[in-house]
């Protein structure tokens, strides 16, 4: 049996706290060498296009599975699907829609670093972003400290307006829409990056120099390298850079441009596989950094979740006899 799901279906499945444990059990399983993942393969079309494939085996959870995501032209349209198969079952027990997933497994990834690498008592999150990723973020850091007060800027103003009342009704914190970037930053314990800005626009939307003692700084966005969100200082300026895979200084605009002005410095960067499996202490001094372009790990861990909460609450379409059992002769 294969359970189809929407994009309307994942939304109603998801449990963040629930996802932030799963993909921080599959980081873990991944530091103890229970993960095959090769990088992402990454293939262009004629016409600006691109088709990228990403795939894992997750021995210790009994998993294995994909995400692809595709946009065939020069368009801003891009479709996402994800498929995940039970191992002991030997059944693709799942595909659905990627497109909030991939944003609510970002965000929930966050959670994972939040959880590790910002101060125990942070209550005060600065947020640069109201779209979906910023949203995704925010309640996945939600999930792991307990926030009291948010900042958010976007360049609309009504936008960050609607941000700032929608999720402080979901969230049950006080959030203040302001007008630059660096009110949103100022004073707070926590800042979250997750925007879509890009060198074709010569935009930055963090700069080192707004890092102060203390402060953990989440950045998602810069996926690709004609992507840019934070500046070659953020790097330099950090005590200490936490990523999800070394393959993003193949993949990341920012982190090939800090390369490319010699400040990224090697010598403070860990994988978050290895923060989460100890030993491990903040130093509430520091000045820390988490810098995510998303993993296979991250999406199949997310896409278990919400298959799980899909049976649970019957939601989404059983599809039986999908794939034919073949007998395999070596």
């Amino acid at each position: 049996m294969t359970l189809l799901l929407s994009d309307r279906d994942v939304a109603r499945t998801i449990n963040m706290p629930a996802i932030v444990d799963l993909i921080e059990q599959g980081i873990r399983e991944e530091k103890n060498g229970r993960v095959d993942m090769p990088p992402r393969m990454n293939l262009d079309t004629e016409g600006n296009g691109f088709f990228r494939v990403m795939p894992a085996v997750m021995n210790g959870s009994k998993l294995m599975g994909l995400k692809f995501f595709f946009r065939s032209t020069d368009q801003s349209a891009v479709r996402y699907l994800i498929a995940i198969i039970d191992m002991e079952k030997n059944d693709l027990v799942a595909l659905m829609d990627g497109h909030y997933l991939t944003a609510v497994r970002t965000g929930a990834t966050t959670g994972v670093a939040t959880r590790y690498l910002a101060r125990k008592d942070a209550k005060t999150i600065g947020l640069i972003g109201s779209g979906l990723e910023g949203r995704t973020n925010l309640e996945a850091v939600c999930a792991v400290r307990n926030i009291e007060y948010a900042k958010v800027y976007s360049p609309n103003a009504e936008r960050r307006e609607f941000f700032a009342w929608e999720m402080s009704e979901k969230l049950g914190i006080r959030i203040e829409a302001v007008d630059s970037p660096e009110k949103a930053v100022e004073g707070v314990d926590i800042i979250n990056v997750a925007t879509n800005t890009s060198t074709r626009n010569n935009m930055i939307a963090f700069y080192g120099k707004w890092m102060r003692e203390g402060v953990h700084v989440n950045a998602i966005g810069s996926t690709t390298p004609s992507l840019r969100e934070i500046d070659a200082d953020s790097f330099r300026n950090a005590d200490l850079i936490v990523v999800d895979t070394m393959y993003l200084e193949e993949e990341s605009g920012d982190v090939m441009d800090a390369l490319a002005q010699g400040k990224y410095d090697r010598s403070k960067v860990r994988e978050l596989k290895d923060i989460v499996s100890g030993p491990f202490e903040r130093d509430d001094r520091q000045i820390t950094l988490f810098k995510s372009v998303g993993t296979a790990i991250q999406d199949i861990m997310g896409g278990y979740s919400v298959y799980k909460e899909a049976n649970a609450l019957d939601i989404g379409i059983d599809i039986r006899g999908f794939l034919e059992s073949k007998i395999f002769k070596k």
